[in-house]
């Protein structure tokens, strides 16, 4: 080398994100409080067994509790739930480098003449530690006869000597080698709890991340922290040490949040052309199909909660506004037949060979079923005024049929039965309106009286769909107030229970007039109280 060229800079070894950022105490492991707290309080009572068996996906935890333990149990200030992270032990268990913890790969040592090998060591007291520990990962690669040689040593370990298995796949395990051992299940860490996690690191790392994004890398993670951050590993890459949306887009093959929310308004709107113009688009992406379609089932289910107990929706801060507007002309029972037409995509996707035919099927479906119960035609959710459809017509109170078309019925106490039957909702704001009584409607304010505790259950999106589908129908805004108690006046439900008994006993004496069944009466038979009923149908037509 010329003197005069620059040496040679040292190499610089890259730590992963998994690796550095890998919980080095119980509180610090995310998403499974339940194991930590059974295993602290049993260290802290000195009563651990000496076999553990921790099962769960990847990257939720199972080595890493491991390390845990056997840090717990070798920290040089005792045996303790809160192993103190800084002694010479504690930082070799965490290095890899302490004699007395071996960590075992299974898959790599499948044969029972090394498991021998590893048993034969089983009776030497430890070099250094308190313990010796032997962590076992992906157990359930071990031969049979390899878990036949393991069976007595489990059964009646030395005192100085405790086993931690961990697997993926804890019905592998034989069930000879999992009644000898205490099992934990680890769970799949929430998508929420991933993201915030997450969002700790980004901003230790000093790193920019909008939330959302951070949400896409969480659900993509399918439960895994490690494939977490291993996702974020490659985000930063990907981006030069920037974390963008569209970079995430592109790496996870799915789509960003304005995406999505585009698609899913397109299909609850049904509105085919501007939901063809987004699957143009999506097409020139190549994009993870089936990533696409969870994320719409994810969607879905996040809608309907919204609808029925309020719960939280994760939008953007101003697409909120269009969302709420947009679930006060939703159906639940469109969310829950969407949700099913994606569930079925998906499970079409993962055994057809071309999964843009089956997006674009399952998608047709989206816009073309509708429940049969909606009361609503197929089309847009909210068509412009003019070529809106009027209002539905009423029956008469006290009437068993439907009134003309073109009768009109007005929106007052005594008609409100039948005047709820004719609305187009479903869900908790059926059933609410279905319990209530009419008090009053005056100037476009209706007052309504519930049952004693029930308005506890109303939340303002209810309110709102509510309002929405009487000012449907009234042609003007109706403001809706609720009050404490019933009162006077019929509520829906009973209006139609009242229906339906009268329907029955037109059945039961149509039957009765029969010739064929009044034979049978002659002959000593009988109708059995209650067997009759209307089905909600003319009597007479289903006779005949």
């Amino acid at each position: 080398m010329s003197p005069t060229e620059p040496p040679l800079s040292p190499l610089v070894t890259h730590q992963p994100l998994a690796r550095k950022w890998r919980p080095r105490s119980f509180p610090a492991l995310i998403g499974q409080e339940p194991v930590v707290r059974a295993l602290q309080n049993a260290l802290r009572k000195n009563q651990l067994h000496p076999v553990l068996l921790f099962s769960g996906t990847r990257g939720v935890g199972k080595t890493t509790l491991g390390r845990l333990v056997a840090k717990a149990l070798n920290c040089e200030q005792g045996v303790t739930p809160e192993p103190c992270g800084v002694c010479a032990h504690c930082r070799e268990i965490d290095a890899g480098s302490f004699p007395d913890f071996l960590e075992i790969d299974a898959a790599s040592r499948t044969r029972v003449e090394e498991t021998r090998e590893l048993l034969a060591n089983v009776p030497y007291l430890p070099t250094r530690g308190r313990f010796r520990v032997y962590l076992i990962d992906e157990v359930h690669m071990l031969s049979a006869h390899s878990f036949n040689a393991l069976l007595k040593t489990l059964e009646e370990p030395p005192p100085h000597v405790y086993f931690l298995l961990a697997t993926t796949e804890p019905e592998k395990v034989p069930p000879t080698i999992q009644s000898r051992a205490l099992r934990f299940a680890l769970r799949r860490v929430p998508a929420d709890r991933i993201a915030g996690h997450l969002a700790e690191v980004v901003r230790a790392e000093g790193v920019d991340a909008d939330p959302l994004v951070l949400d896409l890398l969480a659900g993509a993670a399918g439960g895994s922290v490690r494939d977490a951050l291993s996702l974020l590993d490659l985000a930063l890459s990907y981006g030069g040490g920037c974390i963008r949306e569209k970079d995430v887009v592109e790496i996870l093959g799915t789509l960003g949040p304005e995406q999505l929310d585009a698609l899913v308004g397109a299909v609850l709107e049904r509105d085919p052309v501007r939901l063809g113009a987004l699957l143009e688009t999506l097409h020139a992406l190549e994009p993870d199909y089936a990533g696409i379609l969870e994320a719409m089932g994810r969607r879905f289910v996040d809608l309907a909660a919204r609808l029925e107990w309020g719960a939280g929706l994760r939008v953007r801060a101003g697409e909120m506004a269009r969302w709420e507007d947009l679930l006060k002309r939703v159906d639940p029972l469109d969310l829950q037949l969407d949700y099913e037409i994606v569930r079925r995509g998906l499970e079409e996707i993962r055994v057809i060979d071309d999964p843009r035919m089956t997006f674009d099927m399952t998608c047709i479906r989206l816009l073309s079923f509708r429940p049969a119960s909606s009361g609503r035609p197929p089309g847009p959710v909210s068509p412009p005024p003019r070529e809106r459809a009027p209002a539905p017509d009423i029956p008469a109170a006290g009437s068993t049929d439907p009134s003309p078309i073109g009768s009109a019925l007005a929106l007052s106490p005594e008609n409100w039965p039948l005047y709820v039957s004719r609305l187009t909702l479903g869900g908790a704001a059926r059933q609410v309106l279905n319990q209530s009584v009419c008090r009053k409607f005056t100037n476009g304010e209706l007052v309504l009286g519930l049952p004693l505790g029930m308005e506890a259950l109303l939340t303002e999106q209810l309110k709102g769909r509510i309002e929405a589908a009487l000012q449907e129908t009234q042609g003007e805004a109706v403001k809706v107030l609720f009050e404490s108690g019933l009162g006077e006046g019929p509520t829906p439900a009973r209006h139609e229970e009242a229906l339906l008994e009268v329907k029955r006993q037109q059945a039961q004496k149509t039957l009765e007039q029969d010739p064929g069944v009044q034979k049978l009466f002659a002959a000593g038979f009988v109708i059995q109280p209650g067997s009759v009923t209307g089905d909600g149908a003319d009597a007479e037509a289903d006779h005949e």
